[in-house]
């Protein structure tokens, strides 16, 4: 999936250094469209978060894990992000898009969509904790139930053919 880019209004800031709770809640009083976006690398692999902006309330969220080869939308992938602002290992990064530019991501990427209101109730409610544990039990319950997994994709299309060497 493409996401434009622009400069970037935090660039490689350290997690540990961020109050993700305050950060979130300025994004929404400052009525911020644009993404964040979030890396951390556990021992369940390289973790990727991305919380999609408008107008302060997040519209939609992606998530990737690399060891599993795991795409989430929605409502678990902003989970799923939130749970990864609790890690200390990581940065993040924030680009600011224009509205037109967060409707045309939405329209060409429905399954992403998710809508929660930014304000200090909401926020309060979240955990910005990393919670392995919660992790586990959703990867494996993806597993179970087929949630977008590339090498899944791969067998389905028979593709594995191609790719060996």
């Amino acid at each position: 999936m493409n996401i434009p880019t622009s400069k970037p209004l935090v660039e490689n800031a350290f997690l540990e250094n961020l109050m993700c709770d305050k950060l979130i809640l300025d994004l929404g009083f400052k009525k911020f469209s644009g993404y964040s976006y979030l890396v951390i690398n556990t021992d369940l692999g390289f973790q990727e978060g991305i919380l999609l902006f408008s107008k302060g309330d997040v519209v939609g969220s992606i998530y990737f894990n690399s060891f599993n080869g795991i795409e989430v939308y929605g409502k678990d992938a902003f989970d799923l992000s939130i749970s990864s602002f609790g890690y200390t290992d990581g940065i993040l990064n924030i680009y600011r898009l224009t509205d037109e530019q967060i409707k045309l991501i939405l329209i060409f990427n429905d399954k992403i969509k998710f809508d929660f209101k930014i304000n200090k109730i909401n926020v309060s409610k979240l955990k910005f904790k990393y919670d392995e544990s919660y992790l586990k039990s959703f990867l494996k319950e993806a597993q179970f139930n087929k949630i977008d997994l590339r090498a899944d994709i791969i067998n389905k299309l028979n593709l594995s053919e191609l790719l060996r060497e």
